[in-house]
Order: C-alpha cells, then structure tokens, then sequence
C-alpha cells in the first residue's frame, strides 16, 4: 500500500503544478485581451464615423488590418 500512496502524491503534485501553470497562462491572455474603452469619431483608417474608436480605427479596420 505504501507504493500507492506515494504514486498519489506525486500525481497530486504534478496536477497541483499543473493547475499553477494554467491560471498563470490564463491570466496573462486576459491581461493582453483587455481593450482601450475607446472614444467616438472618424476612423483614421477608412474614415467612417463610429461610436467606439480604439487607438483611431474602428472595430471593421481592426479586424481587416489585424489591429489589437
């Protein structure tokens, strides 16, 4: 029994590690993720008038140029 007790362990901190890693990874995704609030105006890109500009450009340019 006491093998098995020790193979629970090592699989209870490996998981343990494991978890670590992946709250840390999911933490630094959310922090890249986040977004300027934006403001309104016309888009620096295509010249459109929008309600939520992000560094200038609007969500289409965004998405067409690959902006954040």
């Amino acid at each position: 029994m006491l093998g098995a007790k020790m193979m629970s362990d090592e699989v209870d901190q490996a998981n343990d590690q494991h978890e670590l890693i992946t709250d840390k990874a999911i933490a630094l995704i959310r922090k890249k993720a986040t977004l300027a609030p934006g403001v309104e105006g016309d888009c620096d890109l295509c010249g459109e008038w929008t309600g939520r500009l992000i560094e200038g450009a609007c969500a289409p340019c965004r998405d067409k140029y690959k902006l954040p």
